[in-house]
């Protein structure tokens, strides 16, 4: 976790000072522990590499990192002839006597049916949908709500509403908590699609509040309300939307709020965050001492403050006036919490 939340290459001297099975009293034998469980690391497949001064100009000494790159699993890709035989096993799962398989499968389930192909208008021709698989899978053993399992409930209900309103072409309105400051707000949106990404639900869709195509996290969403007559739909889909390729978008790119021209120097430690996806109008110019200046559209303001912030000093503002205002505005508040 150490090297995972590490910007920078972490010498040994940085790791033994965080365990004190490396302070040893023989500087040798804190090494040779060290060693030791980099090599469990590496047998159980943590890609740990070590990274010399030759190899980073900005190093004073050599460090560790792991490539997450390596270290990330791959998008699993399934056919309906593999999906069909996991549905077929979680429902044995399901249904092993004395056992609490019930709402880890139905969780597995909703997440092969998504590796299915697109859905299409008439609900009859999609015979996994989740729905239908889980009018199939028997339900043998109860257990009292503990309050996970009542979330986990919740969770389903949602999906399971909004899966059926993304066939029907229903609208859905919903109260939905924002990340900043926790604010609730009525929203209400044409759900395009359903994916699931880092671990969580969204729902994609065309947002009326915001008058442009939005993603919402399924457990933000409250009081969520499914418009009337589901054989009459509300809206079409745009032919050409593809709701994988929306959601795989790069952060920088989003229009959260009306955008400005963004200038940011990233320095030698930080350069390689320079390469990511900033918009295809995106400018860059590399200095000769490792340095990088990126000039791009920013309308995600909240999310290029806290990468800034983040960087500790290593990402500065060159041009972007409420960019500088929202760093400011964050610095402040923390400043007065914690004075």
């Amino acid at each position: 976790m150490l090297l995972l939340r590490a910007r920078s290459p972490v010498t040994f001297r940085e790791i033994r000072d965080q365990f004190s099975a490396y302070q040893t009293a023989n500087a040798e034998a804190g090494l040779r522990a060290f060693e030791r469980d980099k090599a469990d690391l590496l047998e159980l497949g943590v890609p740990i590499r070590y990274v010399t001064p030759e190899e980073d100009d900005a190093l004073e000494e050599g460090g560790y990192v792991v490539e997450l790159r390596r270290y990330r699993m791959p998008e699993v890709q399934l056919t309906a002839d593999e999906v069909s035989a996991l549905v077929l096993a979680s429902t044995i799962a399901r249904a092993i006597p004395g056992g609490n398989y019930d709402s880890i499968v139905d969780l597995a389930v909703k997440k092969l049916a998504f590796d299915m192909p697109d859905l299409p208008d008439t609900p009859t021709e999609f015979p996994l949908s989740p729905s239908a698989i889980h009018q199939h899978t028997p339900v043998l053993v109860h257990f009292p709500e503990s309050g996970e399992r009542k979330l986990r409930r919740e969770l389903s209900d949602r999906f399971a509403a909004l899966e059926a309103a993304t066939r029907n072409r229903k609208r859905a309105t919903f109260r939905y908590r924002e990340a900043t400051k926790g604010i609730v707000r009525k929203r209400t949106i044409d759900p395009y699609g359903l994916v699931y990404r880092g671990g969580r639900w969204l729902v994609v869709g065309y947002c009326h509040l915001r008058k442009d195509v939005r993603t919402f996290r399924l457990d933000r969403i409250l009081d969520l309300a499914i418009a009337p007559k589901p054989k009459t739909p509300d809206f079409e889909r745009p032919p050409d939307f593809d709701v994988r390729r929306y959601t795989a978008r790069s952060p920088w790119t989003f229009d959260s709020e009306p955008p400005e021209h963004v200038e940011l120097e990233f320095g030698p430690q930080v350069a390689a965050a320079a390469n990511e996806d900033f918009g295809p109008g995106a400018e860059r110019d590399r200095a000769a001492d490792g340095s990088v200046r990126v000039r791009f559209r920013c309308g995600n303001l909240d999310y290029a403050a806290s990468r800034v912030l983040m960087a500790k000093g290593a990402i500065r503002v060159v041009r972007g006036d409420r960019l500088r205002a929202r760093i400011a505005d964050e610095l402040a508040a923390v400043a007065e919490r914690y004075a």
